[in-house]
């Protein structure tokens, strides 16, 4: 309640946006951008920035009332980018990790060339959503950092509590909403989705929680990880499961020596095949086969089928790819639709590193992942928790494909991992003991 009390004009805003949205059609096209600039006049960095990850948690949904946040979402990027410009000099000094990711995208807009002419837009609106988000995302942490301290770090994981949140009250008032294929998936469009998000806001809570040790007491985390451990029990996500052990597993050991990390990661590497081979009868030994859906697992619920197909595309040019988006359009044109259908499969190719293969060749993925790395491996020198994060997160994006997208509310939420691990401002003692008194 005290966070609410402090926020309140924010969250009247977003609940004004909702029913905008809902009820009033186009208006809302207006209502949003009108909000914003009435935030930008007042210099409320804060909530510009978490309005728009809100608007990007909804715009995962797949209800129809909610169908206008998908449109707005690229209205708000767009004004995100021009209030940075026009106030270049209040944000100070720039966060520039977005430069390890200039060589890709370099191939990115060169692999624009081969994209097809019926997706060419879609592909360069997609790459300059991309490039924006990567610029703006930290520079409005460094600002929100700096107005706000610790406050603006409290507010961002409220905010997300307050999305699980309605997603467990809406689980018994209005089920329908929250569930798909009988799985629960909250306000998001899938319970894959959900996973994810929990998966990343674990990381938030545990980063921050590191740097600011007292910034949430044994009552709050007691309430955010209750929500996370229901929410990711309903939505049986065996990815994010996973991933989120593997965070806690590594974390013990790389706060006890980064050397023994490395090494109990190599080990595990070696031994993953004989995990998974064997990974159903410990499903079953441990009586959650029914929970794991351990009758999925052989085939990893159809993306054997995605991948291979994915994969035989890539041969055809291995080093250069068709564009941003060229995943999803070759995935969806109609004909592999019903073709994918046919062997078991929905969706699209349901793991990063291929879909980056697709859309910019070897030469783009490898200049992707020569970034997110470099960028962790920096940023373990001032968290131990820095490469745990990185497996999990290369796990979870192994199995799907939302590190390629720029707006939705995933992406954004490891940037904003990374954005706290890689600003030196946190990090200075008489800056973090300023921010510990506030």
């Amino acid at each position: 309640m005290e966070v609410i009390q402090k926020n309140k004009s924010f969250a009247f805003t977003l609940i004004i946006w909702v029913i905008s949205g809902v009820y009033l059609g186009p208006v809302v096209y207006a209502v949003v951008p009108l909000s914003l600039f009435a935030f930008k006049s007042r210099e409320m960095y804060m909530e510009l920035l978490l309005g728009f990850i809100f608007i990007l948690v909804l715009s995962d949904s797949l209800q129809d009332s909610l169908s206008w946040a998908a449109q707005v979402k690229y209205e708000y990027i767009v004004l995100l980018f021009l209030f940075m410009m026009l106030s270049r000099k209040s944000f100070g000094e720039l966060n520039l990790f977005y430069q390890k990711f200039i060589p890709f995208f370099i191939i990115a807009f060169l692999c624009l060339f081969k994209a097809p002419s019926d997706n060419i837009i879609t592909a360069i609106e997609k790459t300059l959503s991309y490039l924006f988000l990567l610029l703006l995302v930290p520079n409005y942490m460094m600002r929100c950092h700096r107005d706000y301290g610790t406050e603006f770090y409290r507010t961002l994981v409220y905010l997300c509590f307050c999305i699980l949140l309605y997603g467990i009250i809406a689980r018994f008032v209005h089920p329908t909403q929250v569930f798909r294929e009988d799985r629960f998936c909250g306000v998001f469009g899938n319970p894959n989705g959900l996973g994810v998000f929990l998966t990343l806001l674990v990381l938030v809570i545990v980063v921050i929680s590191d740097i600011f040790p007292d910034i949430f007491s044994p009552k709050e985390k007691y309430l955010f990880f209750g929500a996370i451990i229901l929410s990711l029990l309903w939505s049986g996500s065996r990815n994010s499961l996973f991933a989120i052990l593997i965070f806690f597993f590594f974390s013990y050991f790389h706060r006890l020596s980064t050397f023994l990390g490395f090494l109990i990661f190599i080990l595990f590497l070696f031994s993953y095949p004989i995990i998974t081979a064997n990974l159903p009868v410990i499903v079953d030994f441990l009586g959650l086969g029914s929970y794991l859906r351990v009758n999925t697992l052989e085939d990893a619920s159809g993306r054997f089928v995605a991948w291979n197909f994915a994969i035989d595309h890539i041969k055809l040019n291995p080093f250069m790819g068709k564009g941003f988006d060229y995943t999803n359009y070759l995935f969806m044109s109609p004909e592999n639709v019903k073709y994918l259908s046919a062997l078991g499969h929905q969706g699209n190719a349901h793991n990063s590193y291929l879909t980056l293969w697709l859309d910019t060749g070897l030469l783009g993925l490898l200049a992707f992942l020569w970034a997110l790395i470099s960028i962790f491996v920096k940023a373990s020198k001032k968290s131990a928790y820095a490469y745990p994060a990185m497996y999990a997160v290369l796990f979870s994006t192994f199995f799907e494909s939302w590190l390629t997208a720029s707006l939705n509310p995933f992406t954004i939420m490891l940037l904003v991992i990374l954005s706290v691990l890689t600003n030196e401002e946190i990090f200075a003692p008489k800056a973090a003991a300023t921010l510990l008194v506030q």
